[in-house]
């Protein structure tokens, strides 16, 4: 499982992100004694694992499937059960916890009051929820930045409203990052987790304006509520191996010395390549130009080209256009001669159906009249009058001094 800004893996995020969680589980150890634990959003299952060394038992859950299977292979035991499980329906039945944890999932949630509801279902009547959330005022509003895996973040009094509605008992404490000295020696200063000192403050001004200052300026919120009235809790102080502020800034220093270093390191190799790469599209650049020129050079010769061949084209096209001119004006004029020789024609045919008509009368005249004198000459009163002719006019004879 990766870290991705939200669950906490040890070894793989910042010491003061790391230190940050741990604290709140340092503190909600102290009520985990022989109680039954739910850590709601256990992610990896660090805190879970340090609340099992003084609960009866505990159980982890989580809404990432990934989360609940490392927890389980990095943390389980006997005393643990790790489940994935949604906040707003939690698989147990009523009253079954003492003591409920939830650390810096209430900003994740569309509907914050559902969740709390569902936390008071699980708790014991006399049971308590130890509930954090960043405070909206330094966290996204001092910073400028945002948290693009909140839903909601709440202030001071947004938090006590909320908590409030569900819980007729809730004390909210703040958690801060202090600069301060320590006085001990080394077998004292690894057991101060274990039993903190009394903490001294030089500022000691109960004025309501300076208390809401230090409310508008912490960090993280972290509430106990309940359903029965609380005790007073009790502060903690927690010295992490981190906490030599100024070894650690030496150790920053040296870091952020190295890391310059190196970026300098790598500002030069970055520069060497730029110049390389520089010189090479220098190259790059003159030989295209060249490649540029000589294609100019070709592109205008086939121009050239191009333009006279486009020149001769118009003077073919422009010939062949007064060509189809001359056609066009010799089509018409044959067109023409058609036309009347057309005229002509059927003039002619008129004509000769006239003088068809004609021949065909005049032959039916000639018939008629070939049958009227055959008619006539076959007539007894036409031979009679031939024989009389030839008697009344006998044929000459043949002339004088001729035989």
């Amino acid at each position: 499982m990766n870290f991705t800004g939200e669950r906490v893996i040890p070894g793989e995020v910042d010491a003061d992100l790391f230190n940050e969680h741990w604290a709140r589980y340092l503190f909600a150890a102290r009520y985990a004694a022989g109680k039954r634990v739910l850590d709601v959003a256990c992610g990896s299952g660090y805190g879970s694992a340090l609340l099992t060394k003084d609960a009866a038992r505990v159980a982890g859950v989580d809404i990432s499937r990934e989360a609940v299977e490392y927890a389980s292979r990095h943390y389980g035991s006997a005393k643990i059960l790790f489940a994935q499980a949604d906040c707003y329906s939690l698989p147990f039945v009523s009253a079954q916890f003492d003591l409920v944890v939830a650390f810096e999932i209430i900003e994740h949630l569309t509907d914050a009051a559902s969740f709390l509801q569902e936390a008071r279902r699980v708790l014991a009547p006399a049971g308590l929820l130890l509930i954090s959330t960043p405070n909206r005022l330094y966290y996204t509003e001092d910073r400028g930045e945002v948290n693009p895996f909140h839903e909601r973040e709440f202030s001071y009094p947004e938090f006590a409203d909320v908590l409030g509605g569900i819980f007729p008992h809730c004390s909210i404490l703040l958690e801060n990052h202090v600069a301060g000295l320590l006085v001990a020696d080394s077998s004292q200063a690894g057991n101060l987790m274990k039993n903190p000192p009394a903490c001294q403050q030089q500022d000691t001004d109960q004025n309501p304006a300076a208390a809401q200052q230090r409310e508008q300026e912490a960090y993280y919120m972290l509430a106990i509520c309940s359903a029965q009235p609380l005790a007073a809790a009790p502060p903690l102080l927690y010295l992490p191996s981190t906490g030599n502020v100024l070894r650690e800034r030496e150790t920053h220093i040296r870091q952020l010395e190295q890391h310059l270093e190196k970026a300098q390191q790598e500002r030069d190799t970055a520069r060497t390549q730029f110049h390389q790469m520089e010189a090479r599209l220098g190259q790059e650049l003159d030989t295209a130009r060249t490649q540029f020129h000589q294609m100019e050079a070709t592109l205008g010769q086939e121009l050239e080209e191009s333009h006279r061949w486009a020149k001769t084209l118009d003077q073919k096209l422009s010939e062949k256009g007064a060509y189809i001119l001359e056609l066009q004006a010799d089509y018409d004029l044959k067109l023409q001669w058609a036309q009347d020789l057309q005229h002509e024609v059927e003039k002619a045919r008129s004509e000769l159906h006239k003088l068809q008509r004609e021949f065909e009368e005049r032959t039916a005249w000639a018939l008629r009249l070939n049958r009227d004198l055959e008619f006539l000459y076959n007539t007894r009163w036409y031979r009679i009058g031939r024989k009389l002719r030839m008697d009344l006019n006998p044929p000459a004879g043949p002339p004088a001094g001729k035989s």
